[in-house]
């Protein structure tokens, strides 16, 4: 997944790395399920179709190849699913352990400043009144501390404005919803790939 890697690069986004990296396991995990089922099924509908007639048996293996491909696109949302509601439990979790957000703050605070060009460009710096003091501390070392605000509207991140009333928004769940895509995509691939093996019909005994 180049270009999530590419996203998650800085050290704000080591968090959701690790989080999707156990994510993915748990998916590769579902993916391996779904294709055991599949192919279970394949071979089941084969064998009730071996005493029959072809068409019987072409029959069989059509049905038998739609409930698979149905299998799949159930796991597909399914996985897709519970990869994001774990990594959004984990990232919520995260925020409220002070020892591991408050370096990650500090970073995603660090990486809008920069993209407003710098603290001379900053007007205000707006975080969830949870985040208050951590994000005071951080602004610091811009010399903007008085320029932080809260809003119940920020959660997990930073809303910085700039003079020109350009905005910044930068928080780990911005990141992991435009992670979502990726992982759909790379889902689908999985499973995919997977589908070509369950679906090769089954050589039936002596043909």
């Amino acid at each position: 997944m180049a270009h999530l890697a590419a996203l998650l690069e800085r050290e704000a986004s080591a968090e959701i790395e690790a989080i999707l990296s156990e994510a993915r396991a748990r998916a590769s995990e579902i993916v391996a399920k779904a294709e055991d089922d599949a192919k279970a099924m394949t071979v089941q509908r084969e064998r009730l179709s071996q005493t029959q007639g072809e068409a019987a048996r072409v029959r069989a293996r059509s049905a038998a190849q739609l409930e698979a491909s149905s299998l799949r696109l159930r796991a597909q949302h399914a996985m897709v699913e519970e990869v994001f509601e774990t990594a959004d439990a984990e990232l919520r979790s995260l925020v409220k352990d002070d020892k591991r957000y408050a370096p990650v703050l500090t970073a995603l605070l660090s990486e809008a400043v920069d993209a407003l060009g710098g603290k001379d460009n900053v007007s205000k710096i707006v975080v969830n009144p949870a985040d208050a003091a951590r994000a005071k501390e951080a602004a610091k070392a811009y010399g903007l501390e008085g320029r932080v605000e809260t809003s119940e509207a920020v959660a997990g991140g930073v809303k910085v404005k700039a003079v020109s009333n350009v905005t910044v928004e930068n928080s780990l769940f911005d990141r992991l919803q435009a992670a979502r895509e990726e992982l759909a995509s790379e889902v689908s691939r999985l499973l995919g790939a997977g589908s070509d093996t369950a679906q090769a019909p089954a050589s039936s005994p002596g043909a």
